[in-house]
């Protein structure tokens, strides 16, 4: 697989550590954070009802949720910047760049097993950068970020069957248009691209962001719908239609604005339009974290690094209210029939928060967990 220039791979790394993890933890449809929720896979009774990586960008642990909403003491170890993702009842964990690893895992023998709960693991090419997974039927689409290609793996062993280079979307002088979410729907894939690029000083210019589509079987080429936002963080369908939410570019503080250029944009993919159905000016910045299910989704709004506050959105009706008691969604956000998970990266106050009636409700953890990174729903 191509790999992006070394150079750029550092820079990239170094600032996103110096913006604690500004590229990381996004989110979309019901899982994890998911980014991918598998709306044909039927549900799969576990024994858990979801899982959480921690991270404290040094190291990263997966503890696991049992049925009466407690985080295991147990614990096994993973790259620090990882992702977890749910598919029915199986879970997968996306080791990302410097690590460049996927496993499948029973969550069922989590506890009893351990390690040895690992289905499978899959290592990828040296700074491929898997950060996003898509579920069609046995198979998945995986987004390598700096390897400028998806691959489509079997979820029985990981072997890969297709790819597709996307390096022709990216913008002038990188190799990779930055794909930051991928989607399964009705037989086509729908890959987000970011499209920026960092300058000598690392400064990012960001154009707007773009979705390429294609044949979710074969792999084609279909099409491309240009974005109006900047900076997109995930995608998710309610109802049929395709919302997009955006970050958009940082102010000067690495904060973003609550303004009108970015937010939740609904896309026409039949008319390769898009419009926006919510903004920053309501949202009070860019969508960090972003998860949706049944019309109704869940935003971390990024104002500055640590004041994410969590945010609700009826999309149909435009409605946007607070969730009391979550400072710092940057830890994600999953859904999954009316269940709202969030992890809250406060220093000093790390929570995993259940929603409970327009309100967030600590979860039991142990004591020393890290704090939550990316999580997950069963």
């Amino acid at each position: 697989m191509k790999q992006m220039k070394t150079e750029s791979i550092v820079k990239q790394s170094l600032v996103a550590f110096a913006l604690a993890g500004l590229t990381f933890g996004v989110v979309a449809c019901g899982d994890d954070s998911s980014s991918s929720a598998p709306a044909e896979e039927p549900a799969v009774e576990t024994s858990l009802t979801g899982v959480v990586f921690g991270s404290d960008y040094t190291t990263g642990e997966l503890r696991w949720i049992d049925k009466d909403g407690k985080i295991s003491k147990k614990s096994l170890e993973f790259y620090q910047d990882s992702k977890v993702m749910a598919n029915g009842g199986d879970l997968y964990v996306l080791e990302r760049m410097g690590a460049d690893n996927i496993s499948k895992i029973n969550p069922d023998k989590l506890e009893s097993d351990g390690k040895d709960a690992v289905v499978w693991q899959v290592a990828l090419d040296g700074g491929a950068n898997p950060v996003d997974m898509a579920f069609d039927k046995e198979n998945a689409w995986v987004a390598l970020q700096n390897a400028d290609s998806l691959v489509k793996i079997s979820t029985k062993d990981g072997k890969i069957s297709k790819s597709i280079k996307v390096g022709k979307f990216a913008y002038e002088g990188e190799t990779s248009p930055y794909v930051a979410d991928v989607e399964v729907k009705d037989g086509k894939l729908y890959v987000l691209m970011q499209r920026y690029t960092m300058d000598e000083n690392w400064v990012s210019t960001y154009p707007a962001g773009l979705l390429a589509i294609y044949d979710a079987s074969t792999g084609d080429f279909k099409d491309t719908v240009q974005l109006k936002a900047k900076n997109p963080t995930a995608m998710a369908f309610l109802d049929g239609e395709l919302y997009v939410a955006s970050l958009g570019e940082y102010n000067d503080s690495y904060g973003t604005d609550a303004d009108d250029k970015r937010g939740i944009e609904k896309v026409n993919v039949k008319d390769g339009k898009s419009e926006f159905v919510v903004t920053g000016e309501k949202l009070g910045g860019g969508v960090y974290s972003f998860a949706a299910d049944d019309g109704v989704a869940y935003v971390g709004a990024y104002k500055a690094w640590g004041d994410v506050p969590l945010m609700k959105v009826v999309i149909k009706d435009k409605k946007v209210e607070a969730i009391k008691g979550v400072a710092d969604a940057e830890g994600s956000i999953a859904v999954n029939d009316g269940v709202v998970l969030v992890g809250d990266r406060s220093m000093g106050a790390e929570k995993v928060f259940k929603v409970v009636d327009g309100e967030a409700e600590a979860l039991e953890g142990p004591e020393g967990m890290l704090a939550p990174y990316s999580v997950v729903l069963f």
